[in-house]
């Protein structure tokens, strides 16, 4: 046989199985040439249903069961804490902006792109409960740049941090 006669049904087959992205099954060169014989197979025998459990008897499982939760909606309670947090974190910004600079009239931050996660951290001593990271913009006289805004919350959602820097 040729070796042409072999390349050519198993580069179809490789070509079909990319394509499908099935497994390739590599064929004898007379099987690809010949039409395929029925092959019988048997149905899979189903098992019989399990007896039902003694009431009060616990399963006996290996793997231990885990319980899960539905994720809860959040609700407007929780775009309220969002805001007051933001909120809370560009006043103290402010506060501080404006004793180093007086010619800043205000701060505008994307709430938008805001991210506000929930953390449970402690540096030293101080618990970090909340990292508020987007963009502000900072309004002075003249202009307003766009900066990146980080703040941290602690516990009672007090100001902890409040950082700004250009692009």
């Amino acid at each position: 046989m040729p070796a042409r006669a072999v390349i050519r049904p198993l580069a179809s087959g490789l070509a079909c199985a990319l394509l499908l992205g099935g497994p390739v099954a590599a064929l004898p060169a007379h099987a690809a040439s010949s039409p395929q014989t029925a092959q019988t197979t048997t149905a899979p025998v189903p098992l019989p249903p399990a007896a039902p459990a003694a009431p009060g008897a616990a399963p006996k499982s290996s793997t231990p069961t885990v319980k899960t939760e539905p994720p809860v909606p959040a609700g407007p309670a929780a775009g309220v804490k969002e805001t007051d947090l933001a909120l809370a974190c560009k006043d103290r910004a402010l506060t501080i902006l404006k004793q180093r600079s007086p010619s800043i009239e205000d701060i505008f931050i994307d709430m938008d792109g805001l991210t506000i996660a929930e953390a449970d951290l402690a540096v030293g001593n101080t618990k970090i409960r909340n990292v508020l990271m987007g963009e502000a913009y900072i309004q002075r006289d003249r202009s307003d740049k766009v900066h990146r805004f980080l703040c941290l919350t602690g516990e009672g959602d007090t100001v902890l941090l409040t950082f700004l820097t250009e692009r």
